[in-house]
């Protein structure tokens, strides 16, 4: 609440990171650089995850993240933008940003609350994100100088939990090795998500994810009368057009 973030370090087991790490290499295996600058012209972006989870589940419903953006967001909300990350070496430094940016609301609104996965040691070196303590709760008009920005430094397997009103970018990887993370985002369930989950998932891949994923894929309506399908919700729609 106070610094707008909060490092939860080796939540994952050796197993799970091993898991993670392996299918973060499948996804990874042909992808080009992005295309601009702000993406990075040396960094890899693996989208459409929730149709290819595999490994990627347990850090996706982890508890303890879990509870922290329910805390945050209330019972009702969905994943936003969801992606695999790679940062070369010689990628520099990201454009400083704040995710929620994306909306036109009141800088007090939290609409968005955001992970990111280590899947290996986040370093100085290797371009380990940069945040602006506290930058949350800073007014519309100010912006981050060197001087507000620290690394967020941890070891793989752990978990940075932070607020989409926190400015922060992805560091300059001045190492020989490549930084893997996995970046999820989650909003507020009356707003359109960055990435549309359920059309780039389809039906059948929605029906093969757990309840949990399904929930946080849009699936879960905001109200009675928000979000709906056939007058009821889509989880029992989903249920009968099995049977049916």
């Amino acid at each position: 609440m106070e610094n707008g973030y909060v490092i939860l370090p080796r939540l994952l087991s050796d197993e799970e990171l091993a898991a993670a790490v392996q299918h973060a290499d499948d996804l990874l295996k042909g992808v080009a650089w992005s295309d601009n600058d702000f993406d990075g012209r040396r960094t890899r972006r693996v989208y459409e995850l929730l149709s290819r989870v595999g490994a990627f589940e347990p850090l996706l419903t982890h508890p303890r993240v879990r509870a922290l953006v329910t805390e945050g967001l209330g019972e009702v909300h969905q994943f936003g933008m969801l992606f695999l990350s790679a940062v070369d070496p010689g990628q520099g430094a990201q454009a400083l940003h704040f995710d929620a940016g994306v909306y036109p609301l009141p800088r007090d609104v939290e609409a968005e609350i955001n992970v990111i996965w280590a899947l290996d040691d986040f370093t100085t070196g290797n371009g380990a994100t940069l945040i602006a303590p506290g930058s949350h709760r800073w007014p519309a008009d100010r912006r981050p100088s060197r001087d507000d920005l620290i690394p967020v430094v941890m070891p793989a397997g752990s978990a940075v939990v932070y607020s989409g009103r926190l400015w922060h970018a992805a560091g300059h990887n001045r190492s020989e090795a490549t930084r893997r993370a996995l970046i999820c985002e989650h909003v507020l369930p009356w707003l359109r998500p960055a990435d549309n989950h359920t059309l780039a998932t389809g039906i059948e891949g929605l029906r093969s994810l757990s309840p949990e994923l399904r929930r946080l894929a849009g699936i879960a309506p905001a109200s009675p009368y928000h979000g709906f399908i056939g007058g009821q919700d889509p989880e029992k729609w989903l249920h009968r057009s099995i049977l049916d």
